[in-house]
């Protein structure tokens, strides 16, 4: 299929599937991320993954990001920063703790178990901004306290991951990279 009619079909069924969960009071954004699945290798294999479809999905998450900076109240998110902080760090925590442990007992490395964990504990701002503007709680106090942990969630674990995968060095090999 040519790029223009992938286009026109990925901005039709996106659009049908989240009016579609929109009308059913479900984040639209779930309709969208549905499309893809339906459209893509997993069940339909109609599209799939190129370069020019990743430049377009990069300006969209771009611009979604850029929505989400005009409509953020810094003051709120001052106001906020030590809830978000807190849970930001339980968001982190929490899962390299679990998801290590989960992975670890299916016989994953202790390296690799510690990765997934890291790996789990990234959020999708992108997402989290969405759903709460479709539910018109961007600027409450909940709503800023989500987007804040958001935020400072993706931030901890790319230092995290960063951290990890600098330290994560065995016998002189370049990284985690290297035992899968």
């Amino acid at each position: 299929m040519h790029f223009l009619g992938e286009l026109i079909l990925i901005l039709l069924t996106t659009v049908l599937l989240g009016q579609l969960f929109a009308r059913f009071n479900m984040p639209a954004v779930v309709g969208e991320l549905l499309s893809g699945i339906v459209l893509g290798p997993a069940l339909l294999n109609l599209v799939k993954p190129n370069d020019i479809i990743s430049l377009f999905s990069q300006f969209g998450v771009i611009l979604l990001m850029f929505l989400a900076g005009l409509e953020s109240d810094l003051d709120l998110l001052k106001k906020y920063f030590k809830l978000s902080f807190t849970v930001a760090g339980i968001g982190v925590v929490l899962p390299v703790i679990f998801m290590g442990l989960a992975s670890y007992a299916f016989g994953m490395k202790p390296l690799e178990a510690i990765f997934i964990g890291i790996v789990f504990a990234a959020t999708s701002v992108s997402i989290s901004v969405v759903v709460l503007k479709e539910a018109h709680q961007l600027q409450t106090r909940a709503g800023t306290a989500i987007l804040g942990a958001a935020v400072v969630d993706d931030i901890l674990a790319v230092i995290v991951l960063s951290l990890f995968t600098t330290f994560s060095h065995e016998g002189g090999k370049s990284g985690i990279t290297n035992n899968f």
